[in-house]
């Protein structure tokens, strides 16, 4: 089987029982490529004499998918590693596979499934620096970690944390999640569950600032930059627009304005639609504005989820971060030269 160069895709469980989730099993297979991928089991040594009965309480579902199942110990695993579209590493730390061999296969397109104790032993660029992910909520083992000054991911037990090269989702269901723990600027240690609703992936380094509390303080530097003398659409509308007068090729220029009760109605294919005929192009370059939504990737990928479908080109302007404000020069560019059609998310 060749397989193509891919980011590293791995899913950290919360427990073994999380791949009885049909969620869960569905983005593995949806992460491997193949509508039945093949799935290789790798369980420790001592497990052998009750792997048999294990395949049918472990794997059924994947079985139900028309996946095949084949199963090894670590000691044989290498010889299926080609065969594998999915690795799922059972077995005690002492007992892994060749790492390297392991890293290969996961960073030439081969999923991996395992407990977060085993991720720790792989690649250091998988997990980033200073952060632990570990299954269940254990307070004492949150606070070892948390008192090492490190940042915590958590998992419930029927949760899997999907990390897909630098970006990462949680999947969880019947109310499972993932946790973040990390410590404030006051030294405390906080918390907060991660969304479960997500379609794809966001960037880890935004997942480990969820608990914090979002502020943006710097955008008061932006408020010479803001003409807050507002007016009324009376006084700006054309004649023409205010009399019911407007035609297809009016010479007068006014505001084409698409105001949306919540985030979802961009995924209204009507809506969509409108606002495309309003750019006068058939693929209409959007810029994002995702400041009221403090620029949360999971956000864009909502809102901008239909037009890049469609093939629209999408740029985002993020201001809500100090160190990610583009010079004035720039936001003139994008916004008055190159857009077709402003985004805003709130």
């Amino acid at each position: 089987m060749t397989k193509n160069a891919a980011p590293p895709m791995i899913v950290a469980l919360g427990s073994y029982q999380a791949l009885k989730q049909k969620k869960l099993i569905d983005h593995v297979t949806r992460l491997s490529k193949s509508s039945a991928p093949n799935i290789l089991d790798i369980y420790s040594a001592d497990a052998a004499d009750v792997v048999n009965n294990d395949i049918d309480f472990d794997f059924a579902t994947f079985v139900e998918k028309g996946c095949a199942v084949k199963q090894c110990t670590a000691n044989d695993w290498h010889k299926f590693k080609e065969w594998a579209d999915v690795i799922v590493c059972r077995h005690d730390q002492d007992d892994l596979p060749s790492h390297e061999e392991l890293i290969n296969a996961i960073h030439n397109g081969t999923v991996l499934c395992a407990l977060p104790k085993i991720l720790h032993l792989l690649d250091d660029k998988i997990i980033p620096s200073g952060t632990a992910i570990i299954e269940g909520l254990d307070q004492t083992k949150i606070d070892d970690h948390i008192n090492a000054n490190k940042r915590v991911i958590a998992l419930d037990e029927l949760a899997g944390f999907v990390i897909v090269g630098e970006n990462a989702m949680t999947i969880g269901e019947g109310g499972s999640t993932c946790h973040v723990y990390i410590r404030n600027d006051s030294g405390e240690s906080i918390t907060g569950p991660l969304p479960t609703t997500w379609n794809e992936p966001i960037p880890i380094k935004e997942i480990l600032q969820f608990p914090m509390p979002a502020t943006a303080s710097h955008l008061e530097a932006l408020e010479d930059h803001v003409d807050t003398n507002f007016v009324i659409a009376d006084d700006v509308l054309p004649k023409a627009a205010l009399d019911g007068e407007c035609k297809d090729n009016v010479s007068e220029v006014f505001p084409k304005i698409v105001a949306c009760g919540r985030t979802e109605t961009l995924q209204l294919q009507a809506i969509v639609d409108k606002v495309v005929e309003l750019s006068g192009t058939d693929l209409p370059k959007v810029l994002y504005v995702g400041t009221a939504s403090f620029d949360r990737t999971d956000r864009y990928h909502v809102c901008t989820k239909k037009f890049r479908e469609i093939g629209c080109e999408i740029r985002r302007l993020d201001v809500s971060e100090k160190d990610t404000v583009p010079t004035l020069e720039e936001m003139r560019e994008v916004v008055t030269k190159w857009a077709d059609v402003i985004m805003g998310s709130g």
